[in-house]
């Protein structure tokens, strides 16, 4: 395990026995690197799943030994680091800043967003032992702090970086969608991913839908969306649709149309020939007549694009195809659509995530060039998500982060992999989100 450092940010990450070992590793490193004078004011904590029993008591030793007050952060079922990431195993990575004063203003859920005394749920074991067996409750150290209308008054917040519950009573949708109408913030995150408590951090352990930290537009910051797929064939307009049951595209069977797109795919993933294969599949009665390996092409690697009518990104939602209908040539989605959408289909595999990470990586690293004149990164947030974390191909892990360090370089990184990523305050699946920080 390294720290790395810059003239704004400090990082570590490492994995161990318990969460006291662990803690101790990541905090070593980091206080090596400490001056009294270094002005670090704000910390990133993310937290193996294996370790979230302990979270509330890895949170207090943190914020004592570094004597940093505000944290923000998540469980997830691995962690990532500059240089590596750790997945299904004890882990902690953090990241330590210096920004501005009164540039960042931090919320504990939707209630702080409204100025309205604040209702988070936080979690059962919030008052868990600190490392001295003292029971310890983290809001009691903390002073009255400005509402976000007094923040308001003299910034104008850019970004929000938040962590939620996949799991609770409330979306984190919902409460995304209050934070962006009454702050007007681009807001980015991820969703814990845990085989135990779903917990995340503003100041505290909580487990309620959302929290995070808003970020002033003189916050020197970019993000960066890699889908992980890329395009099959044409842009198309759904002409008859039930609910999420595509019947036809530009006026023709859509299991037709997705047949045609797929069928040099298909043959080439099967070893057979295209035109006999399907010219076999047309007479077919029943879905369980199609060949296994054909119902996994099209379950397994293909999906749907769905593209946002808003974004000016080009941005787009993926979905799984959830059915095929081989007697009413159709097909059906996880989402409801209707006559007028526009869909495309999309390849997902291991080698498109990391195709496409590579091209969305290079890109934003032109684009920050041309509008900035420079390309010098001070520190970084990466969240991906935990299907990645957990590829089959084990290899595509180091890849993914290979490629994150080789194009951004060896500065300070954090993150983890999530139960779902927040981009613009969408929620999204099987995607990776850079956040940059100049």
């Amino acid at each position: 395990m390294s720290v790395y450092t810059s003239t704004q940010f400090a990082s570590a990450c490492a994995s161990g026995t318990d969460w006291r070992d662990t803690s101790k590793k990541v905090l070593e490193k980091l206080d090596g690197i400490r001056t009294e004078d270094d002005g670090f004011n704000f910390g990133f904590l993310y937290i193996s799943d294996h370790l979230a029993d302990d979270a509330s008591s890895i949170f207090n030793l943190f914020r004592s030994v570094t004597k940093i007050d505000n944290w923000i952060g998540s469980v997830g079922m691995g962690v990532i680091g500059c240089s590596e990431s750790l997945v299904d195993q004890p882990a902690i990575s953090a990241m330590i800043g210096n920004f501005e004063n009164d540039s960042f203003f931090m919320f504990a859920d939707g209630a702080d967003i409204d100025d309205t005394p604040n209702l988070a749920s936080n979690s059962d074991d919030a008052d868990e032992n600190n490392e001295d067996g003292e029971r310890e409750n983290v809001q009691s150290h903390k002073p009255d702090k400005q509402s976000l209308s007094q923040w308001l008054k003299n910034i104008t917040p850019l970004l929000g970086i938040v962590h939620g519950n996949p799991i609770g009573d409330e979306s984190p949708q919902e409460v995304l969608n209050v934070v962006e109408e009454r702050t007007n913030s681009f807001l980015i995150g991820g969703l814990s991913s845990s085989r135990s408590q779903h917990l995340h951090i503003a100041d505290d352990i909580l487990d309620n839908a959302l929290s995070g930290a808003l970020f002033a537009d003189t916050t020197p910051v970019s993000t960066v969306l890699s889908q992980g797929c890329e395009q099959i064939g044409e842009l198309y307009t759904i002409t008859k649709a039930d609910d999420n049951e595509i019947l036809e595209l530009d006026d023709q069977k859509a299991l037709d149309v997705l047949q045609n797109e797929l069928k040099e795919m298909a043959a080439e993933k099967m070893g057979v020939d295209a035109d006999s294969f399907f010219g076999e599949m047309d007479t077919m009665q029943t879905s369980d007549q199609i060949p296994q390996e054909f119902r996994s092409l099209f379950q397994g690697e293909i999906h749907i694009g769905l593209p946002l009518a808003l974004s000016d990104q080009n941005d787009f939602f993926v979905r799984n195809i959830s059915g095929i209908d081989v007697d009413e040539r159709s097909f059906s989605i996880a989402d409801p659509v209707s006559v007028g959408d526009h869909i495309f289909f999309v390849k997902r595999d291991d080698e498109t995530v990391v195709s496409d990470l590579s091209r969305s990586l290079v890109n934003f690293r032109r684009r920050i060039q041309q509008e900035r004149g420079c390309f010098e990164p001070k520190g970084a947030l990466y969240i991906s998500c935990i299907a990645r974390g957990f590829s089959h191909i084990k290899e595509n892990q180091k890849k993914e982060i290979e490629l994150i360090r080789d194009v951004v370089g060896q500065i300070p990184l954090t993150g983890f992999y999530a139960g779902g990523e927040i981009n613009n305050s969408r929620l999204y699946g099987y995607t990776g989100i850079l956040t940059v920080f100049f």
